[in-house]
This record gives C-alpha cells, sequence and structure tokens, in this order.
C-alpha cells in the first residue's frame, strides 16, 4: 500500500502565503523620546509636574516642551479620541492638577482660539457656559476629571505641569 493521502491536499500557494506573511515585518510600535513620554497614535505625550522652576506662561510651558523632545509642543488635541486619551491617562497615570494648560492662544483679530502648533482647529470640547465667554489675555485648560475645556485668565490658574507631545519615530 501506498502513503495515506491527506484529506484536505495542501495547496502550493497556501504554503507560499504562509511563508510570505511570516516572513512579513510587523508594524513598528510608535518610538518616543523617552521612558517617560506615553504613546497614542503617531503621536507620545507626557506630563512634567514638579520639575518646571521656571515655567510661568505658555512661552516658558513651550519652550520647556521643546527642550526635552525634539520636535515637541504644549499640548494639541485634533479629536474626540486624543482627548478621551489624555483624561483617561490623567486618571489613570499622571495624577496631575485639574487643569492642564491647552497649547492655544486667543487671536483677537478673528476673535478665536488657534492652536500654537498651526493645526486646524477641527474639534473643540469646551464647556457649555464657556462657548462665548472671552476673559482678557485668556488661555484654554483642560479639565482632568471632565475632559471639557475652559478659558480662563492666564494668570488666574498657576502652572504646576505641562502636557508636552511629540511625533513618534515610527
Amino acid at each position: 500500500m501506498g502513503a495515506p493521502v491527506p484529506a484536505h491536499p495542501q495547496l502550493p500557494g497556501r504554503r507560499l502565503l504562509l511563508l510570505l506573511l511570516l516572513a512579513a515585518p510587523l508594524p513598528a510600535a510608535a518610538e518616543c523620546p523617552s521612558s517617560v513620554w506615553i504613546p497614542f497614535g503617531s503621536y507620545c505625550y507626557a506630563f512634567f509636574q514638579g520639575t518646571l522652576n521656571n515655567v510661568e506662561s505658555v512661552e516658558d510651558a513651550r519652550d520647556f516642551c521643546k527642550s526635552n523632545a525634539s520636535g515637541a509642543d504644549i499640548i494639541s488635541i485634533k479629536n474626540e479620541k486624543e482627548n478621551t486619551f489624555i483624561l483617561e491617562t490623567f486618571k489613570n497615570h499622571w495624577h496631575g492638577p485639574d487643569n492642564i494648560l491647552l497649547g492655544m492662544i486667543f487671536d483677537t483679530d478673528d476673535n478665536s482660539f488657534k492652536w500654537y502648533d498651526e493645526s486646524e482647529m477641527n474639534f473643540t470640547k469646551w464647556t457649555e457656559e464657556e462657548i462665548d465667554e472671552v476673559v482678557m489675555n485668556t488661555c484654554a485648560f483642560m479639565n482632568t476629571k471632565s475632559g471639557k475645556w475652559e478659558k480662563k485668565s492666564c494668570e488666574e490658574v498657576p502652572l504646576t505641569g505641562t502636557l508636552c507631545k511629540t511625533a513618534s519615530a515610527s
């Protein structure tokens, strides 16, 4: 008698496809500047708190971010997923202050907020009572308990931490 015939003969193409899939490189994980940074999507995020000796203004916060990673800047938030990621990371990892400074400036020329990184402002999460209210020297803050954004005087809320963002190297 000859060798038994398998019930489902292997097709040469299936074996070749399996070999190609095994040999294909896996998608690279996001590479962040250091272990302090947390990857999400194509960006890395770091919250710096307690090491901010000379951070007293938005410009100081931006400089601090830029000095910690190439291409880094103070946080800009592009969509609901990113806003939720930041909110959840504060609850589960960073445990920072109730309000963090967002990387936007109020442009009095067109009466609107703009991101410092010059990206489009296609997403906002203002608290309902904050939508039209603008105060002198206005900054935007994210409430780390609710995820809602609030407008406040830049001098009103102390900068006890800075949330930075940079593109990941993947």
